[in-house]
C-alpha cells in the first residue's frame, strides 16, 4: 500500500489542529482499530513503544506491512536464499582447482546445497507453524550468515560440503518461514496479491543477481566472495527481524512433531531431488541415479501410509483435496523448471556460442530483472482483476510460447539486440507465472498451516529446479554430440544443443498449463457444486 505523500501529511495535520483547537497533537501507534481491523500494534524499530514521539510504523504481521520495514527484511532473506542458489555455479572451476576436487566431485558444492534444501522445506515450514514462525525464521538466519561465513572459510573440499549442507538446511527454514510470514500478514485479495508480486520479484531478482554478480565476484575477489556476500545481509536481517516483525504464536496443538513423518519426508524428498543430479552426470540408467530415485519414492510413499495414521500429522492430506492447490503446485513445479533452467541456459549459450564472458553474459540478462522490478508492481494490480485462475492458466502456457520464441533466436551468428529483446517477454511471463502460482498456493489455507502450504510450494519450486537443470543441460549435451558426431561444427551444434532443450523445456511448460487448466475447471466445478448443495439444504 503506497506511504502518505509529504502533501497528505501536511494536509492531515492541518485538519486535525483545527478540530482541535488549541490541543496539543498526540501522536498514537497504529493499533488493531486504526488498521482496518488488523491487529497488532506496531512499530519498527519504535513502533508501539509507550512515549514514543515517532509516529508508529507497521509491523508484520498485523496491518499488511503498511508504513513498515518488516516485509521488506523478508522479501531480503528471501532475495538472498535464491541469490544462493545460482551464485556459486560460476565459481566451481575456481573451487575446483584451489581446493583439490576432481572434475565430476565439485558438482557435490551445489548437490550438497540443493539435496538439504530441497529435502527440508516442508518440515522447516510446519516447524515454524508448530513453534512460531519468527522464532524459527531468526534461527535460519543466523545459521545461515554462520554457515556462508564457514564457506568462504573452507580450507578442504570435505569442509565445503559440509558447510554447504549446513546452508542447505537453514535455508530450508528460511525459505517457507519467509513465505508464510507474508501470506499471513496480508488478506486475501488486492493486498496479497501485491505482497506476492513483490515475493515473485525477489524470486527473479535473486537468480538473475547470482548469474550477473558471480561471474564479477569471482574474477575480482575470488571464489570465496560469492560466499562472504551473503554473510552481513544474513546478520543484518537476523538482528532486524525481532524488531519490525510481530511474533507469532505457534499452533495450538500438542506442541510435539511428528519425528517419523519429519524424517521420511525429508529423506524422501532429499532423495528424489538428488537422483537427477547423479543422472546427469553418471547417465540416467547409472546405480547412482535409479537408486536414490526409486528410495525417495518408497520413503514418500510409506510418508503417506504413516500420516494417514497419525493423529497429529506433520502434514494433514486433506490439504491437497483442493483442485486449486494442486493446479498451484503444478504450476510451481512448472515455475521452478523456468527459473532454474531458462536463465541458466541463455546464459551458457551467450558464453560458449556468443563468446561472451560470464561478465557480460550477466549484463546482458540483467535488464530483465529491472524491468521485473516495474512489471511486478503491475502484476499486484492486474491479477486481482482477472482472477488467480486465469492468470495461473494464461501466463504459463504463454511462458512456455516465449521460451520457444527464444529458443529460435539461438543461432552462432544471432544479433544480440535481436536476442535481448526476446529476452524480455520471456522474463515478464516467467515472473507472471510465479507470482499466479505463489497466490494460489497460499489461498484458502487456514493461517495455522501456512508454513506448511509455503514448504510444499517451496519444494514443488525447488523439485522443478534440481529436474530442469538436470535433464535439460543433460538434453542439450547429448544433442551437441550427436551432432558433433554427424560433423557438425562445435559452434552450431552447441546452439543446436541448447535450442532442443529449450524447445523441451517449452513444451513442458504448456504442458504444465494444460494441466493447471483441468484441474482449475474441476476446482470451479466441485466449488459450485458445493455451493449449489448449502444452498437447496
Amino acid at each position: 500500500m503506497p506511504q502518505r505523500t509529504v502533501v497528505d501529511q501536511l494536509l492531515c495535520v492541518f485538519v486535525v489542529s483545527r478540530a482541535s483547537r488549541a490541543r496539543p497533537l498526540v501522536r498514537r501507534p497504529i493499533t488493531a482499530s486504526s488498521a482496518n481491523g488488523w491487529s497488532g500494534s506496531m512499530g519498527c524499530p519504535n513502533g508501539g513503544r509507550k512515549g514514543s514521539s515517532v509516529r508508529a510504523r507497521s509491523r508484520l504481521p498485523g496491518d499488511g506491512g503498511r508504513g513498515g520495514r518488516g516485509w521488506m527484511i523478508i522479501l531480503s532473506a528471501h532475495f538472498m536464499i535464491m541469490l544462493d542458489a545460482s551464485i556459486a555455479t560460476v565459481a566451481l572451476p575456481e573451487i575446483q582447482h584451489e581446493l583439490g576436487f576432481s572434475p565430476s566431485g565439485v558438482q557435490a558444492v551445489v548437490t550438497a546445497y540443493n539435496t538439504a534444501f530441497g529435502g527440508a522445506l516442508i518440515l522447516g515450514g510446519r516447524i515454524g507453524d508448530v513453534f512460531g514462525r519468527r522464532r524459527f525464521f531468526v534461527l535460519g538466519m543466523a545459521a545461515f550468515a554462520l554457515a556462508s561465513l564457514l564457506c568462504g572459510l573452507s580450507v578442504n573440499a570435505a569442509m565445503l560440503v559440509a558447510c554447504r549442507v549446513l546452508q542447505g538446511f537453514s535455508a530450508a527454514a528460511i525459505a517457507p518461514t519467509a513465505l508464510a510470514l507474508l501470506a499471513g500478514s496480508f488478506p486475501e485479495g488486492p493486498a496479497r496479491a501485491r505482497a506476492m508480486s513483490r515475493f515473485g520479484v525477489a524470486t527473479v531478482l535473486g537468480f538473475v543477481g547470482g548469474l550477473v554478480f558471480s561471474g564479477l565476484l569471482v574474477d575480482s575477489l575470488g571464489w570465496q566472495s560469492v560466499f562472504y556476500v551473503t554473510v552481513p545481509l544474513g546478520a543484518l536481517v537476523a538482528v532486524l527481524i525481532p524488531r519490525c516483525v510481530a511474533a507469532t504464536p505457534g499452533a495450538a496443538r500438542s506442541g510435539r512433531l511428528d519425528v517419523l513423518g519429519a524424517v521420511l519426508i525429508t529423506a524422501g524428498v532429499a532423495l528424489v531431488v538428488v537422483a537427477p543430479t547423479q543422472g546427469s552426470a553418471l547417465g540416467w540408467a547409472a546405480p547412482q541415479c535409479v537408486v536414490p530415485f526409486v528410495a525417495g519414492l518408497c520413503l514418500l510413499a510409506v510418508f503417506l501410509f504413516v500420516e494417514r495414521r497419525h493423529p497429529d500429522p506433520l502434514v494433514r492430506l486433506g490439504l491437497f483435496r483442493s483442485g486449486m492447490l494442486r493446479a498451484a503446485n503444478v504450476v510451481t513445479l512448472a515455475s521452478g523448471l523456468l527459473s532454474g533452467s531458462a536463465y541458466l541456459l541463455v546464459t551458457l549459450y551467450l558464453q560458449e556460442v556468443m563468446g561472451r564472458t560470464p561478465v557480460q553474459a550477466g549484463l546482458i540478462v540483467a535488464p530483465i530483472g529491472l524491468v521485473n522490478v516495474v512489471w511486478g508492481m503491475v502484476l499486484g494490480r492486474l491479477i486481482p482483476r482477472i482472477g488467480v485462475a486465469v492468470s495461473l492458466t494464461a501466463a504459463t502456457v504463454l511462458s512456455g510460447l516465449l521460451v520457444a520464441l527464444v529458443a529460435s533466436q539461438m543461432a552462432v551468428a544471432q544479433n544480440l539486440v535481436v536476442f535481448g529483446l526476446a529476452l524480455f517477454p520471456m522474463g515478464m511471463t516467467i515472473l507472471a507465472t510465479t507470482v499466479s502460482s505463489t497466490l494460489a498456493a497460499t489461498a484458502g489455507v487456514a493461517p495455522h498451516e501456512q508454513g506448511l502450504a509455503a514448504g510444499v510450494r517451496q519444494t514443488s519450486f525447488q523439485l522443478g529446479i534440481a529436474l530442469g537443470v538436470a535433464v535439460l543441460l543433460s538434453l542439450a549435451s547429448s544433442r551437441t554430440g550427436a551432432l558433433e558426431g554427424q560433423g557438425v561444427a562445435h559452434g552450431p551444434a552447441l546452439a543446436a544443443g541448447y535450442r532442443t532443450a529449450l524447445y523441451v523445456l517449452s513444451a513442458l511448460v504448456i504442458g504444465a498449463g494444460v494441466v493447471t487448466f483441468v484441474q482449475v475447471r474441476n476446482h470451479k466445478k466441485a466449488d459450485a457444486a458445493r455451493k449449489l448443495t448449502a444452498t437447496t439444504t
